[in-house]
């Protein structure tokens, strides 16, 4: 049984590698940003125009806890989840932490079409979203390096990823 939680930057993936990866343990998959829209019955966007980061966090950080309870799963963290109070100490306790981490120019080429789905970028300009993620990712790095496995570019594969689980079974 593995408890896997997915942290890095947004657009880097971590959605779409917790689907495949949960198909591949036969297990559930979670989205942290998706959980927190259905307690909070509001989108991100709407959680932080009407209450602010603050209270997002503290919501991010009271459903992260849920998955103490659960045996096995694969969970796609938001993007500043692992930056936020003693988050990445308390996933590292109770699971497998993965840093998946792409390039930032590959990161402004994905994120381009998804701003207005994303309230950190939506007011931003594309030549200004290069800037933006560079410094996100120096802001986040010393909480994103505390994971226990770093995938960077062509690392981040089912191959890496097997070899990983196989580590922790």
């Amino acid at each position: 049984m593995a408890k896997i939680f997915l942290i890095g930057l947004m657009g880097v993936g971590k959605s779409y590698w917790c689907k495949k990866w949960a198909n591949k343990l036969k297990t559930g998959h979670y989205d942290l940003d998706n959980l927190i829209e259905l307690n909070e019955e509001a989108t991100i966007s709407e959680i932080f125009a009407e209450k602010g980061e603050q209270y997002f966090r503290k919501k991010e950080a009271e459903i992260l806890r849920w998955f103490a309870e659960k045996k096995s799963f694969v969970l796609a963290t938001g993007g500043g989840t692992a930056s936020f109070g003693d988050n990445m100490k308390w996933m590292n306790k109770n699971g497998i932490t993965i840093w998946l981490d792409e390039p930032v120019e590959i990161l402004v080429g994905r994120l381009k079409q998804q701003k207005d789905h994303r309230p950190l970028i939506k007011d931003l300009q594309n030549e200004d979203l290069h800037n933006f993620l560079k410094n996100k990712l120096e802001e986040r790095r010393t909480y994103y390096e505390l994971s226990q496995h770093h995938l960077f570019g062509d690392e981040i594969s089912n191959k890496n990823f097997e070899k990983i689980i196989h580590e922790h079974l």
